[in-house]
């Protein structure tokens, strides 16, 4: 019972997300926004993730593990894909957790930055609401 519990919690994670950030403009007129896509898929060896943000001054393409821990997804870097441009991380980094939580009758996804930042100074508050279920896997 136990396992079959642990392995929907996990199915429950599958699937994309979503943040889009938007700083204003730069003093030249520039837009400074960033897009961020987090999708999770199952492997053989448990869920996998990979987040590929993209925007003013942002090329990231990372390839993660994942860990569940009651209604939490931990995302710990593993590598870089083709399309990265710096490599500030380092293999077991926790890059961000998201969290399940349920506030007047609704459900949530709290992110909990680690190693992991959004581009924009205000989005840097842990513990809010920034990506958003786009997808079901």
């Amino acid at each position: 019972m136990v396992f079959c519990s642990a392995a929907n919690a996990q199915k429950e994670w599958l699937g994309s997300y979503t943040f889009d950030e938007d700083g204003g403009k730069t003093a030249g007129g520039t837009a400074i926004f960033v897009s961020h896509q987090i999708d999770i898929v199952e492997s053989d060896d448990g869920l996998l993730a990979t987040i590929q943000s993209n925007g003013y001054q942002t090329s990231k393409d990372l390839i993660c593990t994942t860990k569940t821990e009651g209604a939490r997804l931990l995302v710990y870097f593993d590598s870089y894909g083709e399309n990265n441009l710096l490599e500030p991380y380092e293999k077991g980094d926790l890059l961000l957790t998201l969290e399940r939580n349920t506030a007047k009758g609704k459900t949530e996804l709290l992110t909990f930055w680690g190693k992991f930042l959004p581009v924009v100074p205000k989005n840097k508050k842990t513990g809010k609401v920034y990506f958003t279920k786009i997808k079901e896997n």
